[in-house]
């Protein structure tokens, strides 16, 4: 994301430093890692890992992905306010979630 971002923001004419878009990615980054870690471990001992893991992964973090989206064109539009807060909980929200129901899984899973 350091690499990403900077490239990011030359091609499309945006300030290089933009504070608003690091919450955003910390917290997206820590859901995704998170489900991802877990799911993983949960599709390694199946059959069908290539075709299980995208399945079973991508429908649980399109809520992340998708406030991920929407709080990120509203900072480099410029805007904030409750709209940004509204995504920027959502995505908390999704983080405590699968933070604390995650570890929990993954004991359960290793064991199967």
């Amino acid at each position: 994301e350091a690499i990403i971002f900077p490239i990011f923001a030359v091609l499309f004419n945006l300030p290089l430093v933009m504070p608003g878009l690091i919450p955003i990615a910390l917290l997206v980054t820590l859901g995704i890692a998170t489900v991802g870690t877990v799911f993983s471990a949960m599709a390694v001992n199946t059959r069908s890992r290539e075709v299980m893991l995208p399945l079973l992964f991508f429908p649980v973090v399109l809520p992340a992905i998708v406030a991920a989206v929407e709080a990120s064109g509203i900072v480099i539009r410029g805007e904030g306010g409750s709209n940004l807060t509204q995504w920027l909980s959502l995505l908390a929200v999704f983080d405590i979630i699968f933070l604390v129901v995650c570890p929990v899984a993954f004991n359960v899973i290793l064991e199967e």
